[in-house]
């Protein structure tokens, strides 16, 4: 009778709804030295939370590192951090000193217009000189016009 107890009451803590007191009888019963064969296999979880409850820690827990870099890590890290946005910081600020006006990089629009007639006046040259080549093509195409006929 009194097992049948006891696995209703091992039911309902392994579902988390048993009250203090019932956690109690548990482990009174389990404890207690008079447990029934097949429900033996619970008196370990009883017993370690006893014994746990009876220990106290006195040793004060500190961080160890596990080898001699892992404090210069986070030194570095906490440095390349510190670096990294000392560089956005400044990327943003000389962008923003660095705003191209309406008419480019130029501020005076005579200017401007000067500039870019000279790049015109260059990439004139460059096409030009590709064309004295041409003159071949012209003497090619005379000859063929008259093997042709």
């Amino acid at each position: 009778m009194e097992s049948r107890v006891i696995e209703s009451l091992l039911d309902k803590y392994f579902e988390a709804e048993t009250s203090g007191a019932e956690e109690a009888q548990l482990k009174t019963y389990f404890t207690s030295g008079e447990v029934a064969p097949h429900l033996q296999q619970y008196i370990p979880i009883f017993c370690y939370f006893e014994q746990g409850g009876k220990e106290n820690l006195t040793k004060e827990v500190t961080y160890a590192p596990k080898n001699k870099f892992d404090k210069s890590r986070k030194k570095v890290y906490s440095w390349a951090a510190i670096a990294a946005s000392i560089i956005i910081l400044l990327g943003v600020i000389i962008q923003q000193e660095n705003e191209l006006s309406d008419y480019g990089t130029y501020e005076d629009p005579q200017v401007a217009m000067q500039k870019t007639i000279e790049a015109l006046e260059m990439m004139s040259v460059y096409m030009n000189s590709g064309t004295d080549e041409l003159g071949y093509i012209e003497e090619f195409n005379s000859t063929k016009d008259k093997i042709v006929k």
